[in-house]
């Protein structure tokens, strides 16, 4: 249970004030695509995921792409976003990820790992060594494997809404803006 808790929890990424990625020491931020990013029928970035992206930029932060779909989805995607990805990652196993990581020389302590899924994106992250951030999905509509995952995190997720470990990024942001 321990490799699926996130340190943090949003209802959407874009909801999300830049400041917090500083707070907390964020160079990096893994995001999974479809129903994190994006919906996972949009072929291109939404006028909204551009200017994030834009914003993260401004303020020296890198978003990779992190998705277990194909090359082909992921790869046009990310590159009208000029950004790194990793396609077929195979969430929530990490050697690829690490690979990456390895030879970008990047210190996962300056990461964070955002995705909709606690048993694929939470727990890779997790396993990274990352501060992980789980968001709600953008929309109730997934692949085949994705809906199995799914009926089988409702489970969890009822444990994660009352669980002390995981607070809302707004609750650790206002304890930082305090200090």
């Amino acid at each position: 249970m321990k490799l699926i808790i996130p340190n943090f929890k949003a209802t959407s990424l874009f909801e999300i004030d830049i400041n917090f990625y500083k707070k907390i020491n964020v160079n990096y931020l893994f995001c999974d695509l479809d129903n994190t990013l994006d919906l996972y029928t949009e072929k291109i970035p939404t006028q909204k995921v551009i200017d994030f992206v834009k914003e993260l930029n401004k303020n020296n932060i890198n978003l990779i792409i992190c998705s277990n779909n194909n090359k082909k989805r992921v790869s046009k995607y990310a590159k009208i976003l000029k950004v790194d990805f990793i396609y077929r990652s195979f969430k929530p196993f990490t050697l690829k990820l690490k690979k990456f990581i390895e030879k970008m020389n990047i210190d996962t302590s300056n990461c964070l790992f955002i995705g909709d899924q606690l048993l694929t994106d939470i727990k890779c992250g997790n396993r990274l060594g990352m501060k992980t951030l789980y968001v709600k999905e953008i929309a109730n509509k997934n692949g085949f494997f994705t809906k199995i995952n799914k009926k089988i995190e409702l489970i969890y997720k009822k444990r994660l809404e009352n669980s002390i470990f995981c607070k809302d990024w707004r609750d650790i942001y206002v304890d930082f803006k305090k200090s």
